[in-house]
């Protein structure tokens, strides 16, 4: 038997991730420390990889995780629920998943470099 071989967007995952995350990083303002883009993508990391894995696996159990998670917390449950449904309009034939990212500043631009793995991979 064959080997499913999933087919993958050609686009950067780290332009994808970008992408996504912008509403995120466009909160922050413009008094932007380190500190502030990699906790804002660490949230987007955490929203996307759980909807990849869910797809994959045919289930909801990771999102369902960070929805409880943030029941407690009305604003940050609202954040959630948006990047939850931007990721599944806006980005729902990307199953890559988002694996380890840096992010560094250069010339006053933000950079960041991503990892894209295959779910498929995932136990």
């Amino acid at each position: 038997m064959k080997k499913k071989i999933n087919k993958f967007p050609n686009k950067k995952i780290s332009e994808t991730f970008l992408d996504f995350a912008f509403p995120l990083i466009d909160t922050i303002g413009t008094d932007i420390t380190k500190h502030h883009v990699e906790q804002v993508l660490q949230i987007a990391y955490t929203v996307w990889n759980a909807i990849v894995i869910d797809t994959v696996k045919g289930n909801n159990d990771y999102v369902s995780m960070i929805r409880e998670a943030m029941m407690e917390d009305p604003i940050s449950s609202s954040m959630i629920e948006q990047m939850i449904s931007r990721k599944k309009d806006m980005f729902s034939g990307d199953l890559r998943m988002i694996g380890e990212y840096r992010v560094s500043q250069k010339n006053g631009e933000w950079r960041l470099r991503a990892d894209a793995r295959d779910p498929s991979t995932i136990k």
